[in-house]
């Protein structure tokens, strides 16, 4: 949670040291980067269960065509 405002303060800071009079881009990416992580591991997440659920189905398929 602190390094969205340090980076927001290191680029506008940089960006008045080079001359560039607005910062959106770097504005945008520091507010972006944050949610889009989550929702990257989130989906990730997701993922990992289907499968694990998928494998569990197969063995119990498995154990019951053995029986």
């Amino acid at each position: 949670p602190i390094t969205v405002p340090l980076v927001l303060a290191m680029g506008l800071g940089f960006g008045n040291a080079l001359g560039a009079v607005e910062g959106f881009g770097i504005l945008a990416s520091a507010s972006i980067c944050p949610i889009v992580s989550v929702l990257a591991l989130g989906v990730y997440v997701q993922w990992k269960v289907k499968r694990e659920n998928e494998r569990a189905s197969e063995e119990a398929a498995d154990d019951l065509a053995k029986a």
